[in-house]
């Protein structure tokens, strides 16, 4: 067994205050995370709806839906009409981070999914209709749960 060996105090301290900090570098990352959630929220809900206005899509996220337990397939939203939600997710491929807008209906399928960026739109014929498939089918299904347990929409 190769395991560290003290052989003074001097090296457990060193070693006990190297561990601190750590923690304290992830725990100060984790509450920045946790903390700023509303925030990035915001900006998300922002550039969603500047992409659907370029579009001419009436559609707007109005927003984010933070139930507990949420399944993590991306992030919800609400939209502006309440008829049903958007999800908010990406897909890497070719090492490229596409990103997609879900629009969900009241019914709980996926109505459209719309590329939320340039490279998304390029990289979306390249994606394979099954994985998109893959996808389509999470969302649906986490939207099924959420309705089942009675989230409102």
């Amino acid at each position: 067994m190769g395991g560290i060996k003290f052989k003074n105090i001097s090296n457990f301290k060193e070693v006990g205050i190297l561990g601190g900090w750590l923690l304290g570098i992830f725990l100060l990352g984790g509450l920045l995370w946790y903390g700023t959630q509303g925030a990035r929220a915001t900006v998300m809900i922002r550039a969603v709806n500047m992409v659907l206005e370029a579009r001419e899509d009436p559609r707007r996220l109005q927003a984010p839906l933070f139930p507990r337990l949420i399944p993590e397939q991306g992030n919800w939203f609400s939209l502006v009409d309440a008829r049903g939600r958007a999800v908010v997710f990406s897909v890497i491929t070719d090492g490229t981070l596409v990103s997609f807008a879900a629009m969900l209906s009241p019914e709980g399928k996926v109505e459209d999914l719309v590329p939320l960026t340039g490279n998304s739109l390029r990289m979306a014929d390249r994606l394979s209709p099954e994985t998109m498939r893959v996808y389509v089918r999470r969302i649906e299904a986490a939207e099924f749960r959420l309705s089942s347990r009675g989230e409102k929409k």
